[in-house]
Order: structure tokens, then C-alpha cells, then sequence
């Protein structure tokens, strides 16, 4: 199996067009990509002998909220764990920041909400696809 090497980086507006048009998303304006990526508060990319085949960004207000956004693997190496890969090591950066109550939240595609469960996201509402995580809670 080819090795995939996780980067800490935000992926190009030329990656990001080419990984979300490979997993059928909808189009974006590559304008709105570029100012949308230069607002990631953190991001990786899994690559791939230079190629990216995967992404995933953090969003948020730097404080209270943060969301996990754009986990997108190139449908050739999914079911290989590079999405756990990358949906682990972006919990892992949210995990470290220090604000107590900091809230983590997601929207999970269809049929993906028991893959974020594993990574400890929780249904907000049964039938609703935004899931959550609260970061530094205080002991009750």
C-alpha cells in the first residue's frame, strides 16, 4: 500500500477544487475557496508521493467555538484510514487549546455520523446532522 504522510497545512485553492470535485461536492467559487482556506485556524493534508488525497480544516472564532470542516479523502484512498487520520489529528489540535467550555461542532454527511462518534462527536439531536465535542470542561 502506497504510504500517505499527513501535512500540517492548509491545502491550495487548486487542491481543494480538485478533492471536492473527485468526491462529487458541488462547485465552489475559487475565490470564496482562497479566503474561506485563509481563515483555517488549523488544517492538514494527507499526501501522497506529492499529490494531496485528502484534507481536513478547523474553522471557528479562535475562543468559544471552533468547527471541523472540508474532511475530504479522494474516493481512491478512502476506507484506508486517512480520513480517521486526519479527523484525529485536527481533534487533537482543538484538544490543546486552553478555554474552558470551548465548543466543537461539525455537520456529518449522511451516513457518517458513527465515524465522528468514534472520535468522540455526539449527535445534537437525533435526526440532525450536527454533531458536537466540549473541550477543557471543568469537573463538575
Amino acid at each position: 500500500m502506497t504510504s500517505v504522510e499527513l501535512v500540517e497545512r492548509r491545502p491550495t485553492v487548486e487542491e481543494y477544487v480538485r478533492l471536492i470535485a473527485a468526491a462529487q461536492w458541488k462547485p465552489r467559487d475559487p475565490e470564496a475557496i482562497g479566503r474561506a482556506l485563509a481563515g483555517s485556524i488549523f488544517a492538514f493534508c494527507a499526501v501522497v508521493e506529492g499529490r494531496t488525497v485528502g484534507m481536513g480544516r478547523v474553522i471557528g472564532d479562535g475562543g468559544l467555538h471552533y468547527y471541523l470542516t472540508d474532511i475530504v479523502i479522494d474516493p481512491g484512498f478512502q476506507r484506508r484510514g486517512v480520513g480517521g487520520r486526519i479527523v484525529r489529528a485536527l481533534t487533537e489540535r482543538v484538544e490543546g487549546v486552553p478555554y474552558r467550555n470551548t465548543w466543537v461542532g461539525l455537520f456529518a454527511g449522511e451516513g457518517t455520523a458513527e465515524f465522528y462518534a468514534h472520535f468522540g462527536y455526539k449527535a445534537q439531536r437525533p435526526t440532525g446532522p450536527a454533531m458536537y465535542r466540549w473541550l477543557n470542561r471543568p469537573e463538575a
